[in-house]
């Protein structure tokens, strides 16, 4: 990856924390979003220390990588190991409690609250090293846990307390524990979301 793709990933992070403001009705400049997230949001700065991590590490600079997640463990409370693979526009709301192992694949354009987990599903040599697969413009709410060698398809929705042990279709809610799986259920509620969005900022 090079620096201005890099750069490119931030900047498309930090366009979700834009939208916050835009929802709360406050009045915001992209200058304003920058430095008020850089110096006191913690979810963007867990994000931007994942992100630096990321590049360090494909940069071969593991050590460096492996510095700056504990610094992220140490500062926001998220663990976000530095082999994830996690798509552009992320939103982390909350980042206290968050854990995202190494070999996890998270898509584009998704939302994840605090102690939401991405784990293996037991210490087992044919396990310990299969991680979850999820797609784009998924809501992970708090203390979710997205459990082991599974697929979440593009736009589902896992609520808080929710605890995922098996693949989810498109478009697919996902509540309880263990999670009972409502499929388009998902996909129906972001619509609704994203309308109420649509309306609040051009209002």
């Amino acid at each position: 990856m090079k620096f201005k793709e890099l750069i490119s990933l931030i900047k498309s992070d930090l366009s979700r924390f834009e939208q916050t403001f835009a929802l709360r009705g406050q009045q915001y400049s992209k200058r304003r979003v920058l430095w008020e997230s850089l110096l006191f949001k913690a979810g963007f700065q867990a994000v931007l220390m994942y992100r630096i991590s990321h590049w360090l590490f494909l940069k071969r600079r593991v050590y460096l990588a492996w510095f700056l997640v504990r610094l992220n463990l140490a500062l926001t409370g998220a663990e976000i190991e530095f082999n994830a693979h996690i798509g552009s526009r992320l939103f982390i709301a909350h980042p206290s409690g968050i854990v995202i192992g190494r070999g996890t694949v998270i898509g584009s354009g998704v939302t994840i609250f605090h102690g939401v987990s991405f784990i293996v599903k037991s210490w087992h040599p044919d396990e310990i090293k299969k991680f979850p697969r999820a797609g784009d413009n998924c809501f992970f709410f708090a203390n979710s846990i997205i459990i082991g060698d599974i697929t979440i398809g593009n736009n589902c929705v896992i609520a808080a307390h929710a605890v995922i042990t098996s693949n989810m279709e498109d478009g697919s809610l996902a509540v309880g524990m263990p999670a009972t799986i409502y499929p388009k259920k998902g996909k129906d509620l972001i619509d609704q979301w994203s309308s109420n969005i649509i309306d609040r900022i051009e209002s």
